[in-house]
């Protein structure tokens, strides 16, 4: 009987616990919500640690609990933030249990980053989806009208011409609208990775055992890529893609993808040579800002990467003295 009444109080306080710990990260999520929606500074960083208390918590205690966690979230959200906000706590909330939930289980973190991208993405698919649907918006269209606007507001108060015409502004949100697929599984691959760049240290400090993500230098993707794009690059040369039809549409999205991977890892080779030529670790990262803006970096980054797959060039450089 004593032995009965030890174990139902563990059982007790285990439950106690995980109630404690679940309103505690409840409690950290409403901080970070109320600064994303309120405080326009620091919203970026409420945003990018957004997931981390679903996450913790997740990782922690499993799944279960982590969704009794969110289903709290949901209603704290729609409180304090309005329906408005539900699609934030949707979108870092499920990806955060799923990426917890896979660290809890210990899973791969090629693997995990493979789910919490996906993840993420299909947030991003059926919240656009909804937009269109419910509201009967178009994010790509709205995006055109406010350039346009924003253009002719700045050429009244320099009292000069526009800059671009409003034919060329309708023909990049056009591209923009052909590329839109590609462009939202660009942006959750993204994201997520540097939401686990960032959280992972942070969940490890916190008693979180994860395993260690390797570094950014190390990333080689697959040399398939390059063959694919060679593919896209000669189908193209035989059979013009032409506007509107359906080799156009797959044309633009894949090779938008692939030059993506491609540059990827082309600056995975620039961190790479900055770390084995013993360069400060600013040079790296002023490249990977720098090639932003200037296309022609840019450029030469995504060389590098072609390079880099089809000639092995960092097994090259290993095996010089």
């Amino acid at each position: 009987m004593p032995d009965c009444t030890a174990y139902e109080r563990s059982v007790e306080v285990g439950r106690t616990k995980v109630i404690t710990e679940g309103a505690l990260m409840l409690a950290l999520f409403t901080v970070l919500l109320l600064i994303s929606v309120y405080v326009p500074i620091l919203s970026v960083v409420g945003v990018i640690f957004l997931l981390l208390p679903f996450f913790i918590y997740s990782a922690k205690y499993g799944l279960g609990p982590a969704l009794m966690m969110f289903v709290g979230s949901v209603a704290v959200t729609f409180i304090i933030a309005g329906p408005v906000a539900l699609p934030v706590v949707f979108m870092y909330g499920i990806t955060g249990v799923v990426i917890g939930t896979m660290v809890r289980r210990k899973y791969d973190n090629w693997m995990i980053y493979m789910a919490g991208s996906l993840t993420f993405l299909l947030n991003i698919i059926i919240q656009y989806i909804a937009t269109i649907q419910l509201l009967g918006l178009s994010v790509v269209d709205q995006l055109g009208d406010l350039v346009k606007q924003s253009m002719n507001d700045t050429s009244a108060m320099l009292e000069s011409a526009p800059v671009y015409t409003p034919e060329q502004i309708d023909a990049a949100i056009q591209y923009i609208n052909d590329i839109l697929p590609a462009l939202f599984v660009v942006t959750a691959f993204f994201i997520v990775f540097l939401l686990m760049l960032i959280n992972y240290p942070i969940a490890k400090r916190l008693g979180i055992q994860t395993k260690p993500l390797n570094p950014f230098r190390t990333v080689r993707l697959p040399r398939s890529i390059l063959w694919y794009y060679l593919f896209f690059m000669i189908g193209a040369l035989l059979v013009k893609p032409e506007e509107g039809t359906l080799w156009y549409d797959i044309y633009i999205n894949v090779m938008f993808i692939l030059q993506a991977c491609l540059y990827i890892q082309g600056l995975s080779f620039v961190f790479f040579f900055a770390h084995r030529k013993k360069w400060p670790k600013a040079i790296p990262v002023i490249i990977a800002i720098l090639s932003i803006p200037v296309i022609p970096v840019l450029y030469l980054i995504r060389l590098l990467g072609i390079i880099d797959l089809g000639f092995d060039l960092r097994q090259r450089m290993q095996k010089k003295p």
